[in-house]
């Protein structure tokens, strides 16, 4: 038995962003200048997804799209553990019947939700459409994202002497300090 996910894409992003553009000028501690603004909400985006995906997890709402193989025949069922969770809902399951050709799943029917995880009873290719993120971000994370936000500022427009992949590890945050390794999803 085995479970594949050959694709993940977003259908529509985080329409709000878990950390203000005011939680980062204070975390900078940036009073009274304004000229900065939209780089800084820019950063926050960045620093967001660049943490989301080295963790696999969403931190605020958005929808995505999913290609899942499931495949073998024991146990006759397939518990979708789905790619950036946590799962809020899902929208859609389609599954292929042939060249182009898709059967579209009944929730209850066809599939179960149980326990964040889609419960699927057939093998084969299926496009899952689902909802996933924090309904409240984690203060750590949100820690994080501004200690990445603030580096980024800091650093931004840095010429990187050198082999320039080294040289920016050796200046990149320090990351073991950080509390992000506790949320990224393990795939067993």
């Amino acid at each position: 038995m085995a479970i594949l996910v050959n694709s993940v894409n977003v259908v529509s992003d985080v329409v709000v962003e878990p950390v203000s553009l005011t939680d980062a000028k204070n975390w900078m501690r940036i009073t009274n200048y304004t000229t900065d603004d939209t780089l800084i909400q820019e950063l926050i985006q960045s620093a967001r997804k660049h943490i989301e995906f080295l963790c696999g997890v969403s931190f605020a709402s958005k929808v995505l799209k999913s290609n899942i193989e499931t495949t073998g025949s024991v146990p006759y069922v397939w518990m979708i553990d789905v790619p950036y969770g946590p799962l809020k809902c899902v929208n859609e399951i389609k599954w292929k019947t042939g060249f182009n050709q898709y059967q579209i799943l009944v929730k209850n029917d066809d599939y179960e939700i149980i326990g964040d995880k889609i419960w699927l009873y057939e093998q084969g290719n299926y496009i899952i459409t689902y909802e996933a993120g924090y309904s409240l971000l984690p203060e750590d994370i949100k820690n994080d994202i501004l200690t990445l936000v603030a580096w980024m500022y800091q650093n931004r427009g840095k010429n990187f002497k050198g082999d320039q992949a080294s040289a920016l590890l050796k200046e990149y945050p320090i990351w073991d300090g950080l509390n992000y390794h506790q949320y990224k999803k393990v795939v067993i």
